[in-house]
């Protein structure tokens, strides 16, 4: 949980130090270090929209100590996306900064989400889990929501950073940099999904191209991509509007056959059940797609190539026609009130197989978007 501050006195710097600290410097990232020790290679996608399904790599297994003492690995992160951050408590370049800003968005935007924020440090001789509580201290952040973590060995947590996060480490022997520190590193963010792999890296130091615009909507975007990224919501809907498609195509087979066989009792029952079952599959649609989806975005279909084209024909087909098939439903029950028998059978020869194909069809998207949906 992040708490407003209490008034501890702390030896780290207060948030307001650190906004006066920001006005003053205005630090970006460390251009020289990242360029002369560059990470993996990047695609122009390597900020991706927050709905896309792009995957740069899983992250491998670590297990690193967290500033309550206790061992902290990737198996504990799994179930949440959580934002990588490289780091260390005496840095006087971008860190300062960089943490007052995630506090912020952290504050407003992700606090109680189940997105979590891991902190690496780039100095854990220095930074031990005592002086790694008391730096978070400074911020008001307890709980497990932003995690802290340090090791014993320098040169494991700074290739970690480097080589599974993705993000530019180089230390020199001599404090050669501009901040007069010997640790260099760049200030691009990874976003990692629950299942461990990373999902973009999002530019978040102030004045990196002096451009405060540009810095707050990559802050606003690499926050959008952690919430899209959260663990969906667990619900049974779309199984229930996949079991009242099923139910209605069924339902529409025996009032086909009863109307064949001249039962015509029997027939209006059946069909005014199908089209109750047809009445309650839209009101669960509509509340799934502008209530439950409104929080974590549509479902992905992950499929490539002919199987993406095939899911995109059928679901336009089963969408275009349930558009075209509900004024036509309504008139065909409209017309068997008024005992129009004639006109009746005419649309109801036309309203049926549309009928059926957008009930049948209900059932196979939800299968190809649900169980059976590839892996990204």
């Amino acid at each position: 949980m992040v708490k407003p501050n209490t008034g501890a006195t702390v030896t780290e710097p207060s948030r307001a130090e650190v906004s006066r600290l920001l006005r003053v410097l205005r630090p970006g990232v460390l251009v020289a270090g990242a360029l002369a020790f560059p990470g993996p290679a990047f695609a122009q996608t390597a900020s991706p929209g927050p709905y896309v399904s792009d995957r740069f790599g899983e992250v491998a297994d670590f297990r690193f100590t967290e500033r309550s003492g206790r061992q902290v690995g990737l198996e504990d992160l799994r179930g949440s996306p959580w934002i990588g951050v490289p780091f260390f408590r005496g840095c006087t370049g971008p860190c300062p900064g960089l943490t007052a800003d995630l506090f912020a968005a952290f504050e407003e935007s992700l606090a109680g989400t189940g997105v979590r924020v891991v902190s690496f440090t780039l100095d854990p001789e220095v930074d031990t889990p005592e002086a790694l509580r008391e730096y978070a201290a400074g911020y008001s952040i307890e709980g497990d929501e932003w995690l802290f973590l340090t090791g014993p060995d320098r040169a494991q947590l700074q290739a970690f950073v480097r080589e599974q996060l993705g993000v530019p480490v180089a230390e020199s022997p001599q404090a050669s940099t501009e901040y007069g520190q010997s640790i260099t590193h760049g200030t691009r963010l990874p976003v990692v999904d629950p299942e461990g792999r990373i999902a973009g890296w999002y530019e978040c130091a102030r004045g990196t191209f002096g451009d405060l615009d540009s810095f707050e909507a990559s802050m606003g975007a690499l926050v959008e991509r952690a919430l899209a990224l959260r663990s969906r919501p667990e619900t049974s809907l779309p199984l229930v509007n996949a079991s009242l498609n099923g139910l209605a195509f069924v339902l529409l087979l025996l009032g086909l056959r009863a109307i064949r066989a001249g039962e015509k009792t029997r027939h209006a029952l059946l069909m005014r059940a199908a089209f109750a079952v047809s009445a309650a599959f839209l009101a669960c649609y509509l509340y799934y797609h502008l209530v439950v989806q409104a929080e974590v975005g549509p479902t992905p279909f992950h499929g490539q190539g002919v199987a993406k084209v095939a899911y995109l024909v059928l679901l336009v087909s089963h969408v275009f026609l349930a558009m075209v098939n509900l004024p036509m439903v309504l008139r065909t029950f409209w017309l068997a009130h008024k005992e129009d028998w004639d006109r009746h059978r005419w649309w109801a020869r036309k309203t049926l197989p549309i009928w059926l194909y957008v009930s049948m069809t209900g059932v196979v998207v939800y299968l190809v978007l649900y169980p059976l949906n590839p892996t990204p």
